[in-house]
């Protein structure tokens, strides 16, 4: 069984999306930036009504700036590093992600080159949302399939060959 699909700078994009909230750390990380930015937002206001120096105002101001860029801004910078950083490797803007489960291993091929290999025994779970299929490996490594996408068989064969290969 095989799945396809084209990697693009906007479906890079999309994936900062999904990981938003993804894990315990990273809603204790939303929460804490979030009592930040209202510090920040507190602290504005105290130095608006009883007035302060220029260094009360800047760690006000800093603080507020940042808390909005972790919150809105720095999953996106992150992902788009991600992707220029593959772009720049691979030499394309666009490639093709390709997903193979053979007999024995899990191939993942990116650009015509094998990238990975996995073992069935290393998968942890799997993860079905809408169309996108998350496939979690051992030392927080995780594939991602398209149902849409398989180029040979479809998604239910695909996952009874895994569950199978796992036990």
């Amino acid at each position: 069984m095989k799945n396809e699909y084209k990697i693009t700078k906007q479906l890079v994009m999309s994936w900062a999306k999904e990981y938003h909230l993804q894990g315990k750390a990273m809603i204790v990380l939303f929460i804490l930036y979030c009592l930040i930015g209202l510090c920040g937002l507190h602290l504005l206001i105290l130095l608006t009504i009883f007035g302060g120096d220029w260094l009360q105002w800047f760690f006000a101001v800093w603080i507020s700036l940042l808390s909005v860029y972790k919150l809105f801004f720095s999953r996106f910078v992150s992902w788009h590093s991600r992707y220029q950083t593959m772009a720049k490797t691979y030499g394309v803007t666009e490639w093709i992600r390709t997903t193979e489960f053979t007999d024995d291993e899990i191939i993942l091929t990116e650009n015509n080159a094998s990238f990975l290999k996995f073992k069935y025994e290393n998968i942890k779970r799997i993860k079905e949302k809408g169309n996108v299929v998350f496939i979690y490996l051992n030392d927080n490594m995780m594939l991602r399939l398209y149902k849409d996408a398989f180029t040979e068989g479809d998604w239910e064969a695909c996952k009874q060959k895994i569950t199978s290969m796992m036990k």
